[in-house]
């Protein structure tokens, strides 16, 4: 008591102090405990209960050099087995894939659309509703034109000068003074080139400037020439000098604007001034071949075909072009191409066309005939890109062979699911690549062109596309491929002028004699039939190559193959871990409630 009072500290002051202090003497020895019992868990573990090759070993050893062995090499270990399993999770995020190409027998196919054109797209009647009716006033006044020999002589004597070429289409020799523009020298540098042993000897070939020269590494001679190779080959003087009165016995305007064109054409097949020759699209468009006029027979399957079997295209370069068996869009509820269950030179489709060969305007056209699209009923087809030419007075036989492509879709690969384009016509790359073409010369030019690829502000825009990628056209996920053999023979009009006769005989008005319609020259037959050659299908797929499987498989193998690792191991490891959590937390709240209720007493 005297302590107490002396102090001022009572007993029930010290009896608490008392029990905090024993509470926290508590909480170490708890702490010790339970860094024991961590301890032999974890030991436990790695001794007895981890199906891990070598973790047993480092727990076991007795010898200290033995456990730091089995140490260095489950470590060692554990980095090669991560090397690995990330090597092949990163070749799973690769997304690699294989195409499976697989043949099949069917006893069906879907028949292609068939698009023919004619080459000469506005007949000769509706010339003089057009603007090619220029073309008939240059015709008339080639017609009347007296037309002069080749001079022999001075052709001969072009020809034997190295330095000079006969140009055709002029009839005139042409010379250079730079040998290094010939086809007879090759360029060594800007200022030189080496041309042919000839032009440094003596002779009708020898050139002035050139000389031979030893060449270093095969310490032989050699003839140079001095001129620069970027030299462009023009002759100025020629077109003014030959221009000069010319147009003053030419009376027609549009005439004289057509000779002037063709004369300051840069090429001789005149492609450089090919659209200032074309009939506009509208004029396509409204006077091009109607069905009566272009297409003679049809016949599918031994059946006779109509007008109703075909739908008009408009090609601004073919103009009016016919579809056959084309349905459009693979929607829903959309009509079906027509299937077909014979195959042979018999089936398929026939056709007998009738095209110009002769009396047509001679600018308009650089061909003569027909021109063919085989494609997929779902697709419009592209008749400049992917059509074949039908020769006037010919049969052609085009043997079909159908085939299908799979294609996957992101990750893997980068198709698209897309059925229709923004302005409504049927996807397609080409169809794509066409619209976005159009639309981006549309905006950064202010106009478009029917070949899209001619002039400076186009060249332009396909740079601007080809850098910033904003078309972003891909191939579709699904895509049906028509393939194609051709093989052509003459067509005997003996025989369709006979059929002619036939179903045209007919009685004169006195009814006392036969008579047919002759059969007209006006125009050439074209034949041409389409058919299977055989009902095998080529289906190529695209499957992944790496699927999850197969990740699965490869990373338990290097798990299982280094460290023994196995789908239970990671049980006995999840169990660790919650033992160690328990072992962690064990008694734990009974003390802190112990320690909260001596401290909240008076």
């Amino acid at each position: 008591m005297e302590y107490e009072n002396r102090f001022g500290i009572s007993n029930d002051k010290l009896q608490t102090h008392s029990e905090i202090s024993n509470g926290r003497d508590s909480t170490k020895n708890t702490r010790k405990e339970k860094e024991i019992d961590l301890q032999d868990l974890a030991k436990e573990f790695a001794a007895l209960k981890v199906s891990v090759a070598g973790v047993s070993n480092i727990v076991e050893s007795r010898s200290l050099i033995r456990r730091y062995f089995w140490c260095i090499c489950v470590i060692v270990v554990t980095i090669f087995m991560g090397y690995m399993t990330t090597k092949v999770v990163l070749e799973y995020l690769s997304y690699p894939k294989m195409m499976i190409i697989e043949d099949t027998i069917q006893h069906k196919l879907p028949f292609p659309a068939v698009t023919v054109c004619s080459l000469n797209p506005i007949s000769n009647f509706y010339v003089k509703y057009t603007s090619l009716q220029k073309f008939v006033g240059l015709k008339k006044l080639i017609d009347s034109t007296k037309a002069e020999r080749r001079n022999y002589t001075q052709r001969d004597a072009c020809l034997n000068k190295p330095l000079c070429r006969w140009a055709w289409f002029q009839e005139k020799c042409e010379c250079i003074e730079n040998p290094c523009l010939t086809e007879f020298c090759l360029a060594e540098n800007s200022s030189q080139c080496r041309c042919l042993p000839g032009f440094c000897e003596k002779g009708a070939m020898r050139v002035e400037g050139c000389r031979k020269e030893y060449i270093q590494s095969t310490n032989k001679k050699a003839c140079f020439c001095n001129g620069a190779s970027n030299q462009k080959f023009y002759d100025s003087n020629w077109e003014e000098e030959n221009n000069t009165g010319l147009f003053d016995l030419i009376e027609d305007e549009d005439v004289k604007e057509i000779i002037w064109l063709v004369r300051e054409s840069e090429t001789f097949d005149l492609f450089d001034i090919d659209e200032a020759l074309q009939p506009t699209t509208k004029e396509l468009y409204r006077f091009g071949d109607n069905y009566d006029s272009l297409i003679a027979s049809c016949t599918f399957e031994g059946i006779h075909c109509y007008r109703e079997n075909f739908t008009a295209l408009y090609d601004p370069t073919y103009g009016r072009c016919y579809m056959f068996n084309y349905v459009g869009n693979s929607a829903s509820g959309a009509e079906k191409p027509i299937e077909i269950d014979t195959y042979g030179s018999k089936s398929g489709l026939q056709l007998v066309l009738r095209v110009a060969d002769h009396n047509v305007l001679d600018l308009v056209r650089r061909e003569i005939g027909a021109r063919i699209v085989i494609h997929d009923p779902h697709v419009l087809p592209f008749v400049a890109e992917h059509g074949l030419n039908l020769r006037p007075k010919d049969m052609t036989a085009l043997e079909l062979s159908y085939s299908t492509i799979q294609r996957l879709g992101k990750p893997w690969g980068n198709c698209s699911d897309e059925t229709t384009l923004p302005n409504g016509d049927p996807y397609s790359l080409l169809g794509c690549e066409k619209y976005c073409s159009h639309e981006t010369l549309m905006a950064y030019c202010n106009c478009t062109m029917r070949h899209l690829l001619h002039g400076y502000c186009s060249s332009d825009v396909m740079e601007i596309i080809d850098s910033t990628g904003i078309c972003d056209c891909r191939s579709p996920c699904r895509q049906t491929i028509y393939s194609y053999s051709a093989a052509s023979s003459k067509l005997n009009e003996k025989f369709y002028n006979t059929v002619k006769a036939i179903r045209t005989l007919k009685l004169n008005s006195n009814r006392t004699e036969l008579r047919h319609v002759n059969f007209t020259s006006m125009k050439s037959l074209v034949g041409v039939k389409v058919y299977f050659n055989s009902f095998e299908v080529s289906s190529q797929s695209e499957v992944p190559s790496y699927s999850w499987e197969t990740l699965m498989a490869n990373i338990g193998g290097n798990l299982g193959f280094f460290m023994g690792f196995t789908l239970i191991t990671f049980v006995e490891l999840a169990e660790f871990i919650w033992d160690s959590i328990s072992a962690a937390c064990r008694r734990i709240p009974g003390i802190n409630k112990n320690l909260k209720r001596s401290t909240m007493k008076p």
